[in-house]
């Protein structure tokens, strides 16, 4: 099993300044599966449902071991202080240029269980057109909204119904927070709306991981 500790070991070789980790910051093993994911499978067109100090480490490692074509990366936030703090960040280190982090708020959604709300999906659609200039996205990491507060444990679940049409074949899907029973739920309807399977990364990982393969990802019926 690859420890917090041995992760942290390893995303150290990602140099930079220190940055404020916090108990809502991706975990080190869950964050090194997905520079694993982005090394071993060349991803290149990243977006992130959540940002903070996952973005810019992601963003280190993209521009230290950029793709042939390049890459291109979203973040979604919905805080504007977050969006400030990590687009300042990355343009402090100067690893901004290919990296956009979109200011989407929480609002009413038609994909959301009642009373939960997902991102204004106006503004991820138009983020993501500018960030990925058309491209499909070979790399979602779905670690917002935020979910932990009673009651809002299936906050996240709209990702897959909102973004599927914007996946390429072989792309991966990972969810954070898989210990959570909110996050398990996601994934039995995930799986049984698309026929994905999803593998968790060990305990202290936090994260559960799933490819498409073949063609692109296709929704039941419920989904249309």
């Amino acid at each position: 099993m690859f420890s917090d500790e041995a992760a942290r070991a390893a995303l150290a070789a990602l140099g930079g300044p220190y940055l404020p980790w916090s108990s809502g910051a991706m975990r080190p093993a869950g964050l090194v599966a997905v520079c694993n994911d982005i090394v071993l499978n060349g991803r290149r067109r990243v977006v992130e449902l959540g940002s903070g100090v996952s973005t810019v480490l992601l963003a280190r490692l993209l521009t230290q071991r950029p793709p042939l074509d390049g890459f291109r990366m979203a973040a979604v936030e919905h805080d504007p202080g977050w969006v400030r703090w990590v687009s300042d960040q990355l343009d402090r280190e100067r690893i901004g240029h290919d990296v956009i982090v979109i200011h989407a708020p929480l609002l009413d959604h038609a994909r959301a269980e009642r009373g939960m709300q997902w991102y204004d999906q106006t503004a991820v659609a138009a983020g993501l057109d500018t960030a990925l200039r058309g491209d499909l996205i070979d790399l979602l990491l779905v670690d917002g909204p935020p979910a932990y507060a009673a009651g809002h444990g299936l906050a996240r679940y709209p990702a897959l119904p909102v973004l599927h049409d914007r996946l390429a074949p072989g792309a991966t899907v990972i969810l954070d927070d898989v210990e959570r029973p909110g996050e398990k739920e996601i994934l039995r309807r995930w799986e049984r709306e698309t026929g994905l399977e999803f593998h968790r990364r060990g305990e202290d990982a936090g994260v559960a991981v799933a490819m498409i393969s073949g063609d692109r990802l296709l929704l039941g019926p419920e989904h249309g």
